[in-house]
């Protein structure tokens, strides 16, 4: 038997080589299924891990280790045990020691002792790293807090009251606080609860825990999460994974710090897109190679007719005669598996960009080995199906050079793909693209083409009798080919389903990463945003416009996500041209001020200021004038007086206001003698000040006149509280300080210059506050007390917050707020197309004026990583199978070409008899090859636009947990343009070539 197949298979090598090309492609694309499902989840996990907050994507172990005078070997071995048990991930972990120790300057303090593998290198430090055992370094909260200082003693105790004595070596601050590194809430910033103060950390070097009062300290294994513990194909697996995981470690002491569940809800998400992005796209393509195979086997059993009639007429029976034929496909098809499962794996990895899952290798192989196993057994029963009616014909009909039509199996056919399709249209339109659904564009597309191809032969039949009666030869037989032929419409049908599959991949695809770019556009903001390190939010403002002096690629930037509503001010005269700004955010002259703003005092840039002023009070006042130094945004207080009784002027050196560009006048505050600390008290009740000029001296200068002393618009008191009396008339400010109660809390003595409108001007996207319906609205703004705001426009959306947030204007934020910190996320915006030499330049100006940038995010990094996310991926997936299925029909195209080579020789031989010219038949062959390319381009375009349009394939391939812009809903004409010439010129091209022996046969007999 297998010689016999050996045989025939030799005698007809172009079917057999189209068998094995459409076996190969089913192979690789049944194993790229389940390869891309498990590469493409890890690498989704991965993306999940890598864009999660800090604290989501650490994995944290913990246990006691005792030193017992060697902390090194303990922290070594706590190392080694736990990587025995946990296999760790390509970054390095990071290893500590804490143990908490009570401060001898209150009791209800707590300070965690520390060691931790680079601590330094992520600190600011003021003085010098501990580098030697009892040497130590505290944060400045600390230092503030306890009363020491560099060089001095720091004395703690145990539980036990055993006491120990560390000598502090330098004062630091935290230099990335948001970053990776201090995530770990072990080693994070003090807090308070349940009415004691935890301080922060005082780190020291690792040797300092060989004390014995250290014993029994708590070691910290912190690494990033690794992708195989929440990857995978199931959230079962991932959950009996963490189980078993957290057992092992139990069993040996250890505490697992579980992962995030806002993580495993991201990563779930993404496998559950990837999940339905491959269901759909691996079932067409199956589906697709199979309807490529039942078009080649329906072929190849033409041209098989006369060896079934010759073996019947030999006597053999029906089963040997279907063994026969069968193996002329199977043996093809066993030979491709071994090219076609590397072909799919090494395809699925390229698109998923990662390996398999190593915790589910296993299961994957099975998965992959079950796949390519019954697609093969599904694609060679296709097959045995399309030789079952010539097993079944008898033998005078097998010798007829003409089959018959067999109309009546071709409609019942149409209405079974009608009758499929249309219920998997209902289970889209009812429940979604679930079990049937999946495959519903597909099977839309089958139905559309296939009435199509009926339409086309209809069309076709009319054409060619038409242009018969006109003596159009040519025309004529190229169309009634296309009516008449045997298997035209079928592998018509083949074709346009395969370029609208193709249509609705590529726009999927191309949606898709237009909806991802305008996503990191309104997250990001602008084209790349730098984290800084700065002073002050003063600093940070005219160290930007210092780097960027025409104010067209760089931007300060001071974000608040933690204030409600959250708030991002940016530098208003500067957004449009930096920002990413959209229509949606409104416009951004709304953060100025409707009218004219007014003109602002002189910067003070003396050595010396002189005051006149009156006190109507029976003591000596004193003024305390705070200045802001403009560049540097540091705070000085010039503290004139005292003042005695009536009309005096008085004088006070000025330190730190050098030019350029000097200092600006802030507010003053009133105040009496000083205390028993040497620090000026509040003033008695019932004092007043009337403040008539004030000057600076060397060089001279007004700095305050009467016409601004007198204008009350310049001038206010607190914000919030009982306040100072601050009156502006007749050209002076008088301050006049409240009488209280004995038991009363004292009243603000401070007196604020107003160099920007009273009410900031914001816009405001998402509800408004519910405070704000009870009074005049007004913000928190980066740790200043309540700061009116005026909400100038509303938006739908904001940069960064989206639809829920404030926008306002930094400088008017921080001339309305004097007392605004840097409390929330110092930025500096690029504009989108800076070039990287100028991002350079920039961040060393940045440098030069003190401002320092610890990280960077751009758009195209932050495009890529959205691209490894599950939707993203699952979108690639199911354009790559689109692209296979192209290639599957234009094999099929191809083969069908081949098949037919003899028959049609025959006919040309019969009509050149009867008179047809000699150069006719080669270019019927080749303008009815082009024009069937040509058709079924353009119907594929318009089977995809109806497939679009009624189960929404296109939109499905976009749709996401993203909604603050709508997802596109059409399809783009250009896109589809470009698939319809591209899938005509391959398919032309496979056509063509399969021609290329028949028309070169033709051309000669017609040159002889």
């Amino acid at each position: 038997m297998l010689q016999l197949v050996l045989g025939a298979l030799r005698r007809r090598p172009a079917q057999a080589a189209a068998v094995f090309a459409l076996g190969v492609l089913l192979c690789a694309i049944a194993a790229a299924g389940p390869q891309f499902a498990a590469a493409a989840m890890a690498r989704a996990a991965a993306a999940d891990i890598d864009t999660a907050a800090p604290a989501q994507r650490l994995l944290t172990v913990r246990r006691g280790a005792p030193a017992a005078g060697d902390p090194e070997g303990a922290l070594a071995e706590f190392r080694r045990t736990v990587e025995a048990i946990l296999p760790p991930g390509s970054a390095r972990p990071v290893l500590g020691l804490t143990r908490t120790l009570i401060s001898i300057a209150g009791s209800a303090r707590t300070a965690p002792v520390a060691y931790r593998d680079d601590a330094c290198a992520h600190m600011r430090i003021t003085g010098v790293c501990p580098d030697a055992a009892g040497e130590a370094v505290v944060s400045r909260h600390a230092a503030n807090t306890l009363g020491v200082h560099e060089g001095d003693p720091l004395t703690l105790r145990t539980e036990a009251g055993l006491e120990v004595t560390l000598r502090v070596t330098g004062v630091y601050e935290r230099a990335d606080e948001s970053g990776e590194y201090w995530a770990e809430p072990m080693f994070g910033p003090g807090r308070i609860a349940a009415g004691e103060e935890s301080l922060d950390p005082v780190f020291v070097d690792l040797a300092t825990f060989a004390d014995a009062h250290l014993d029994e300290p708590t070691a910290v294994y912190t690494a990033p999460l690794p992708p195989w513990l929440v990857g995978g194909l199931s959230a079962g697996a991932v959950a009996e994974r963490l189980a078993a995981t957290r057992t092992a470690l139990r069993d040996k002491g250890f505490d697992l710090v579980p992962p995030s569940e806002d993580l495993l809800r991201a990563v779930d998400a993404d496998r559950g897109a990837i999940r339905r992005g491959l269901l759909a796209g691996w079932v067409q393509a199956l589906a697709l190679c199979w309807l490529a195979l039942a078009v080649v086997g329906r072929h190849t059993a033409q041209d098989r007719r006369q060896d079934v009639a010759l073996l019947k007429l030999r006597g053999a029976t029906r089963r040997r005669t279907a063994r026969l034929i069968v193996g002329q496909h199977l043996l093809p098809m066993l030979i491709a598996v071994p090219v076609g499962v590397p072909l799919g794996i090494a395809g699925a990895r390229a698109a998923a960009g990662a390996g398999v899952l190593a915790a589910d290798g296993a299961a994957i192989a099975r998965l992959t080995a079950a796949a390519v196993a019954g697609a093969l057994a599904a694609g060679v029963a296709v097959l045995a199906l399309g030789e079952a009616p010539a097993l079944r014909a008898p033998v005078a009909a097998l010798l007829r050079r003409v089959p018959p039509r067999g109309s009546g199996r071709r409609v019942t056919l149409d209405v079974v793909v009608l009758a499929v399709a249309a219920a998997a249209l209902y289970q889209v339109r009812a429940s979604g693209p679930g079990g049937v659904g999946a495959a519903a564009p597909a099977l839309v597309a089958l139905a559309a083409a296939t009435l199509l191809a009926r339409l086309f032969a209809a069309g076709s039949a009319r054409l060619g009798g038409g242009a018969l009666r006109y003596g159009r030869v040519r025309l004529a037989l190229g169309a009634l080919r296309f009516s008449r032929g045997p298997g035209v419409d079928r592998i018509f049908v083949l074709m346009a389903v395969a370029v609208a599959l193709l249509g609705l991949a590529a726009e999927g695809a191309a949606a898709g990463r237009a909806r991802r770019a305008e996503r990191v556009s309104v997250e990001l903001g602008a084209g790349q945003v730098l984290a800084v390190q700065a002073a002050n939010p003063t600093a940070l403002l005219a160290a930007v416009r210092q780097a960027d002096p025409q104010g067209r690629t760089a931007m300060a930037v001071l974000a608040d996500p933690a204030a409600s509503p959250p708030v991002l001010a940016v530098d208003a005269g500067r957004v449009a041209a930096v920002a990413d700004w959209r229509a949606q955010y409104g416009a951004p002259g709304a953060l100025q001020p409707p009218g004219p703003r007014p003109d602002p005092l002189p910067l003070i840039h003396g050595s010396a200021l002189a005051l006149t002023a009156g006190n109507a009070s029976a003591r000596p006042l004193r003024v305390l004038m705070t200045l802001r130094q403009a560049a540097a945004g540091a705070d000085l207080t010039v503290a004139l007086g005292p003042v005695p009784p009536g009309e005096h002027e008085v004088s006070a050196p000025v330190r730190g206001c050098e030019p350029p560009p000097g200092c600006r006048l802030v507010g003053l505050r009133l105040a009496g003698e000083e205390d028993a600390d040497g620090r000026p008290a509040k003033p008695p009740g019932g004092s007043a000040l009337t403040v008539r000029a004030l000057r600076q001296q060397g060089p001279d200068a007004v700095i305050l006149d009467a016409a601004n002393l007198g204008d009350q618009r310049r001038w206010r008191g607190a914000a919030a509280g009982i306040g100072m009396g601050v009156g502006a008339r007749a050209g002076a400010l008088t301050l006049r300080y409240p009488q209280r109660e004995q038991d009363a809390a004292p009243a603000d003595n401070q007196a604020y210059v107003v160099d920007t409108p009273a009410a900031v001007p914001v816009i405001l996207a998402g509800p408004a506050p519910k405070a704000w319906l009870a009074g005049d609205p007004a913000l928190p703004l980066f740790g200043a007390a309540g700061v009116r705001v005026r909400v100038a426009a509303t938006a739908p959306l904001l940069p960064v917050y989206g639809p829920a947030g404030v926008l306002a204007d930094l400088d008017a934020v921080l001339r309305a707020a004097p007392d605004a910190g840097l409390i929330g996320v110092p930025q500096v915006w690029i504009a989108r197309g800076t070039p990287p030499a100028a991002v350079d330049r920039i961040t060393e100006r940045l440098a030069a004026a003190g401002v320092s940038v610890s990280g960077a995010d751009t758009a195209t990094a932050r495009l890529d990583r959205l691209g490894r996310h599950g939707a993203a991926l699952a979108a690639g997936f199911q354009l790559l199978a689109a692209g296979a299925g192209l290639l599957l029909a234009a094999v099929a195209a191809a083969a069908a070409v081949t098949v037919q080579q003899r028959a049609r020789v025959r006919e040309w031989h019969a009509l050149r008899a009867q008179g047809l010219p000699a150069r006719a038949p080669a270019a019927v062959e080749a303008g009815g090859q082009a024009a069937l390319a040509g058709l079924a381009g353009l119907g594929g375009v318009l089977v995809a636009v109806v497939a679009d349009r009624l189960t929404g394939a296109a939109a499905a391939a976009v749709a996401d947990d993203w909604s603050w812009l709508p997802a596109p809903q059409a399809l783009r004409p250009a896109t589809l343009g470009v698939v319809g010439l591209a899938a005509v010129a391959v398919l032309a091209a496979a056509s063509g070539a399969a021609l290329l022996p028949l028309a070169r046969r033709l051309r000669a007999e017609a040159g002889r």
